[in-house]
């Protein structure tokens, strides 16, 4: 089993990354078409993460305190900040990411999340 943290650019460099890589499902949606006329081009009705085998956890955005706090009436809240970038954690079970994605491979000091039993704080 292999464990890799991505951080990418954008949730659209990480579907078309997934995408390359043969992780992607896709559902069209039937087209009619007149007699006569050419084919139309299929229209995506849903995709999704193929999990044969591999373990997506989607993040998004990954947000951390700032250390400022902000008065909200009688409420004190921490002032949060967006990490840059698209985060994904994936788990494959029986090969290595890609090279097309190790680019992408980050090793955070404190990770914000992890797979249960797979991954320690502070790593």
């Amino acid at each position: 089993m292999n464990d890799y943290r991505l951080q990418l650019p954008d949730e659209a460099t990480w579907w078309t990354a997934a995408d390359a890589c043969g992780w992607v499902k896709y559902e069209y949606e039937p087209q009619t078409v007149e007699v006569g006329q050419e084919p139309a081009e299929p229209v995506v009705k849903r995709k999704w993460l193929d999990t044969n085998g591999k373990d997506f956890d989607v993040i998004g955005t990954i947000y951390k305190p700032t250390g400022n706090v902000i008065q909200q009436g009688d409420m004190q809240t921490q002032e949060m900040a967006a990490i840059p970038g698209h985060h994904v954690n994936v788990r494959l079970h029986y090969s290595e990411l890609p090279e097309s994605l190790r680019q992408y491979v980050v090793i955070p000091n404190n990770p914000v999340r992890g797979w249960a039993g797979g991954w320690y704080e502070g790593m």
